[in-house]
């Protein structure tokens, strides 16, 4: 694909989108990075994301991530133990699997604590939460001083909640920024993540794959516990084309980050992101942007061959 192709695939996007919302959901509302390979990725690693073609709309925009900041939060999670800085235990994978395949804020809450040292709990004076707030910075800290440009301008802070963080945790919020992730941060992980380069990717892998949720709905037309595929980007493609995601949803986003693998060969990596109420409570736009993405890649790997 080159920059007219994107072009003419953003186009499609952006005119759906107004088009399905009502004029609700605006371009301005929209952020996309996608990049395209030739070969599943997993078998060829064409290097970091800087060294190959990609494209993007408003993708250096930082958006209030959702659930998406939970793959960052796993990607601290193997980076630590890899280095020696944080040593899990059983119920840490646990709740490391939990906090994908399901998306439990439960689970990401006890993690940030366990990555950080600092855990939810009862209101603080000051002082206390000043400390508090020093050591929950670990992970942003860390993320940070890797020094890369595509995690420039993002925030990987707080745990998610299903209505509110309560306690320290709440109070934590007149005091640091919120989570804020970029379509292209979110990207550029998921690339490494795929092509191996990151710390334990197979397992990374194991809990994105999607199958089991296809599969589970497949066969008894119910979407399964936590379901990342059903209004999100992956319902809109093929089930032979091979899907790993972290989804991320509240009453005022949307959004997904997906790595996929075609049957006829090219892969793909798209994250795209929406700031509005319209697309929070809307299950059909994501499935046919999927689609939309999806078929402009195999035409791209049908140009190619």
């Amino acid at each position: 694909m080159d920059k007219a192709g994107f072009g003419i695939l953003l186009d499609r996007i952006i005119s759906l989108a107004v088009e399905r919302s009502g004029g609700k959901l605006e371009a301005g509302d929209i952020g996309i990075s996608l990049a395209i390979h030739e070969r599943p990725l997993r078998a060829a690693d064409p290097g970091p994301l800087s060294s190959v073609p990609s494209f993007s709309y408003r993708c250096d925009v930082p958006v209030y991530p959702a659930s998406v900041v939970k793959l960052f939060c796993l990607h601290a999670f193997t980076a630590f133990e890899a280095m020696g800085r944080f040593t899990p235990d059983d119920e840490d994978r646990r709740a490391a699997r939990a906090m994908i395949t399901l998306s439990s804020n439960e689970a990401t809450a006890f993690l940030m604590g366990r990555l950080t040292g600092a855990f939810d709990g009862p209101c603080l004076d000051d002082d206390a939460l000043t400390e508090w707030l020093r050591a929950r910075h670990g992970v942003q800290n860390w993320l940070t001083g890797l020094r890369r440009p595509e995690f420039r301008d993002i925030n990987v802070l707080h745990a998610t909640y299903e209505d509110s963080p309560y306690g320290c945790a709440y109070q934590a919020r007149s005091r640091s920024p919120g989570n804020r992730l970029t379509a292209r941060a979110c990207l550029a992980l998921m690339h490494d993540i795929a092509r191996g380069a990151a710390a334990s990717p197979a397992w990374m892998m194991e809990l994105m794959d999607r199958s089991r949720e296809r599969r589970a709905f497949a066969e008894t037309g119910i979407p399964p516990e936590g379901d990342q595929v059903r209004g999100f980007l992956g319902e809109g493609m093929p089930e032979s084309t091979l899907l790993w995601s972290k989804a991320g949803h509240t009453s005022w986003t949307r959004h997904d980050l997906v790595y996929a693998e075609t049957a006829p060969g090219p892969s793909f990596v798209a994250c795209v992101m929406t700031d509005s109420r319209w697309s929070a409570a809307d299950t059909t736009l994501f499935p046919d942007i999927g689609r939309l993405i999806h078929e402009a890649v195999l035409e791209d790997g049908h140009d190619l061959a």
